[in-house]
């Protein structure tokens, strides 16, 4: 006889400060458990009590909703059961939509949100809506980040009938984390989406303004007495590409086809019950999809966010940002693209180039192989999560042909480890946390062609953050350090880089010193807010040292300087006849130097507003005054920036529509020296019914500037520094396609035509980068002092006039074409099992006409020679 121990619904009301939690309770299973199918007729949910207690976040915030939810929760040793029940009056009018997996959509759903450790900062979320389609995601910091690349192998079920819809789902414990005890207790939330009303109904409630999110879910308790789990997940894979590419005659490496097979393979471990090893040998990437192009005329690197699934997932305990985040640590985000880890460093392009005779052929190494990789992550009780990364690189050795035909190895990328270690403790309820973290990159330079790297790079810091008086105020604070090694040449280099330019004559402050074999610095911020009510406030100042370096293992663009920012804003949260929310924003910024060299002042007013009907626009214009800029004739003299107007202006239509669209214009205008610049974007997103979705998005920018620099020469004992008047525009266009044929197969389509262009009209000396007068500062190179034939030919410059060539540099005008596409079939045949089909396509092309004729330039990318990759990948997942 079946045998279910069903214990009471609990429900206690949250205390006046919002501490005290609200309750639901789970039944064990003591006979079969459910079988997941949707229709909730198990024998387990007759004696599960439901939970039925909520309220509205939108659109009328605290109000009842309009129609009735039930969710109820059961368990046995191995898995986690949960049954929802939305009612609904009209059942013809749930929407459901089908999708790949993790994609948003406009749809009824259902969410789960589980906080398993119960340290009220990280939970797992689990959405689905009445078609089937799933998003599940890893929050953490409190609400303030998500990751989608979190992907739990588990069961579901969804169901329309004539009293609304359900879905029953299948949740092994050994998909989340918890300590072992007798007794647990979870943090959950549920919440209903309805669509059509736009309404969002949760348990617990919560009002939108307010700090947090994790730290405020209800309580999951009754689950007792659950074994120790076994945690291990075993994914191995095969894979095999075919790569077409134009063929180059006499170049051994570029013979127009080539294949390549690999194997590797993906281990999850659970150490303990709250601790677990990810390990991963040889991985493939092929299903990854390619970064967009750009063409980057500034002296700092750009930067790519991470796509690979083992450097993504489960990584958010490894960030540690520069810069507090927009709204801070505690209020929006670790601190942006700065940080101390930068994942996309390890496999990355080899940093040598490898040497040979004019005439000669070298293989192009893209990437450096990872041999393996492993990180441990979780918790070890008390508020501590902890974690350890690390990776291998492997020393990459590049095929040579010479002039003669003689073949050789050259090495382009040295054997190298990488390390992460954090620690981080989160108290009060999650309203108090703090860490520390320590990086190393080691590498084996037994090579002289690695002679300019590091030999070893380490960073490390402390940071935490808080709220408190009652969750209106949060702080949050940063203290970190670095130290790199290496031969003098290396060392020297470091020094001279875009980030710092020791190099420069006019500054005191940083001392060029080219026997150095090592390098330290230091940096930290520190923010105060206010940050719910009508008025709230942020005040933030951070510093870098000239001597402060992480780019081996972190992203830095900038040191040497202090920053200081300080933002008020007034905000209008309650639906009135016209807005849903309105807000007004007034902001003011300064940067110096360690010299004290202001190199950035400015002062912002914006305003933003969400209609009634869900559109939303925004606006702003922005007062930047002369400033220095210390880099802009790099490694030169600072050069007084001319005072600028930038305005901008941005809108959305209502998103969940089948049909919706945004754009964006902005301009800056400098006055003094009379450029200016545009750029504007905007996109449509088509969701008609069915299975098929598409987004077009597109951008465009242009406009001069007689500042851009070209190249710096030295001629005897002085420098001259060529700045140039460009004319440049930019456009791109970037589509995606969509078609979910089931829950578990999907076809991903992504194109981006890409062209950029660039023509010099005037050349220009740097003379007196301070003077008073703007025209004082710039020499224009006139027909009697340069020769500028176009095309492939050099520029020459005769500085004074005597008739002698003083130095030559190549012509800078350009036109860059490329389009990059990617398709993946994605099949998941079994539970955590896919199979990958990919086609990649990437073309590009450069050029010195520097035609600004853009629609011919767009059409050509489709023309352009480029390269095809046709890959086929297999992972099949072992659960022991």
């Amino acid at each position: 006889m079946r045998f279910i121990a069903a214990l009471s619904l609990g429900l206690t009301c949250a205390s006046a400060t919002g501490l005290a939690a609200q309750e639901a309770r789970a039944v064990r299973v003591n006979g079969d458990a459910p079988v997941i199918d949707g229709r909730l007729g198990d024998i387990a949910w007759r004696y599960a009590p439901p939970l039925t207690e909520f309220l509205q976040r939108d659109p009328v915030e605290g109000a009842a909703p309009s129609e009735s939810t039930e969710v109820r929760f059961a368990y046995t040793d191995r898995d986690l059961y949960v049954a929802f029940r939305g009612f609904d009056r009209d059942p013809d009018r749930v929407y459901g939509r089908l999708v790949r997996r993790d994609q948003r959509t406009s749809a009824d759903y259902f969410s789960l949100f589980i906080d398993s450790y119960y340290d009220q900062r990280t939970a797992f979320e689990f959405s689905i809506n009445p078609s089937g389609a799933r998003r599940d995601v890893l929050i953490y910091d409190d609400g303030i980040g998500r990751d989608d690349s979190w992907d739990p192998v588990f069961d579901w079920a969804t169901r329309t009938d004539s009293l609304g819809w359900t879905v029953e789902l299948r949740i092994p414990f050994s998909q989340l984390r918890f300590s072992q005890r007798d007794s647990l207790v979870f943090g959950v939330r549920v919440r209903r989406s309805i669509n059509r009303r736009n309404e969002e109904v949760n348990w617990p409630f919560f009002p939108r303004d307010q700090a947090g999110e994790v730290s405020r879910y209800g309580q999951l308790v009754g689950l007792t007495d659950l074994p120790a789990t076994r945690r291990v997940e075993l994914l191995p894979y095969s894979a095999g590409n075919t790569i077409l590419e134009p063929e180059e005659e006499g170049n051994p490496f570029a013979t127009g086809q080539r294949s390549t097979f690999r194997a590797g393979a993906d281990l999850k471990l659970g150490l303990t019950s709250g601790l677990t090893l990810d390990l991963t040998a040889n991985p493939d990437f092929g299903q990854v999809e390619a970064d967009a192009a750009v063409v980057n005329l500034s002296a700092f690197e750009t930067f790519f966010p991470e796509k690979r699934p083992f450097f993504v997932e489960g990584t958010n305990l490894f960030q540690f940002g520069l810069a507090p985040g927009e709204r801070g640590r505690f209020g929006f985000s670790r601190g942006g693209q700065e940080g101390l880890v930068y994942t996309r460093r390890i496999g990355r392009s080899p940093q040598v180039s490898p040497d040979g005779d004019q005439g000669g052929y070298a293989e192009d190494l893209v990437e450096t192989t990872i041999l393996s990789a492993a990180k441990v992550s979780g918790q070890i009780g008390r508020g501590w999560s902890v974690g350890l990364a690390q990776a291998v690189t492997a020393k990459e050795l590049a095929q040579t042909v010479d002039s003669a035909g003689v073949e050789g190895r050259a090495p382009v990328e040295p054997l190298t480890s990488y390390t992460v270690v954090r620690a981080e403790r989160a108290l009060r309820q999650g309203r108090l946390a703090y860490g520390a973290i320590a990086t190393a990159t080691v590498r084996r330079l037994n090579d002289p062609a690695f002679g300019e790297l590091h030999s070893r790079a380490y960073s490390g810091g402390m940071d935490g953050g808080g709220r408190f008086g009652g969750d209106r105020y949060e702080y949050d604070f940063a203290f970190m350090g670095s130290r790199v090694e290496g031969s003098p040449d290396a060392i020297l280099r470091t020094q001279r880089q875009s980030a710092r330019y020791f190099q420069r004559p006019d500054q005191t402050h940083s001392v060029l010193d080219s026997t150095r074999t090592s390098l330290s610095g230091f940096a930290g911020y520190l923010r105060f807010a206010k940050v719910t009510g009508f008025l709230t406030w942020d005040l933030r100042y951070g510093t870098r040292s000239p001597g402060f370096e992480t780019n081996d293992l972190g992203f830095l663009r900038r040191v040497d300087l202090h920053e200081q920012r300080a933002e008020v804003e007034f905000r209008w949260l309650e639906p009135g006849q016209v807005f849903r929310r309105f807000e007004v924003r007034l902001e003011q910024q300064a940067e110096f130097t360690y010299g004290w060299e202001r190199t950035g002042t400015s002062i912002e007013t914006s305003v933003s507003a969400d209609f009634l009907n869900y559109w939303s626009l925004d606006a702003g214009v922005e007062r930047r005054f002369s400033s220095l800029s210390n880099r802009l004739l790099r490694g030169g003299p600072a050069f007084q920036e001319p005072a600028s107007w930038d305005l901008r202006v941005g809108g959305r239509t209502d998103f969940r529509r089948p049909v919706s669209a945004n754009f964006r214009v902005s301009t800056t205008v400098e006055t003094v020296s009379g450029a200016r610049r545009w750029s504007g974007g905007g996109g449509v997103r088509l969701r008609p019914p069915g299975r098929f979705s598409m987004s077009l998005e597109g951008r465009a920018s242009w406009g001069t500037t007689d500042r851009q620099y070209v190249t710096q020469e030295t001629v005897g004992d002085s420098t001259y520094y060529v700045l140039g008047e460009i004319d440049r525009r930019e456009i791109s266009l970037t589509l995606r396609a969509d078609f979910a044929i089931t829950p578990r197969l999907s076809l991903e389509f992504y194109a981006q035509p890409f062209v950029s262009a660039g023509r010099y009209q005037t050349l220009n000396l740097a003379a007196d980068p301070r003077a008073d007068l703007y025209n004082d500062r710039l020499d224009p190179l006139a027909p009697d002092r340069m020769n500028r034939p176009g095309g492939d030919e050099s520029v020459e410059v005769d500085v004074d006039r005597d008739g002698t060539v003083d130095f030559t540099f190549s012509e800078p005008d350009f036109r860059v074409v490329s389009l990059r596409t990617n398709a993946v079939l994605r099949w998941e045949f079994l539970p955590g099992s896919t199979l990958f089909v990919v086609w990649q396509q990437d073309r590009r092309d450069r050029v010195r006409n520097g035609s600004l004729d853009l629609t011919d330039a767009l059409s050509d990318t489709f023309q352009t020679p480029g390269m095809h990759v046709l890959a086929v990948k297999v992972a099949y997942w072992f659960g022991l």
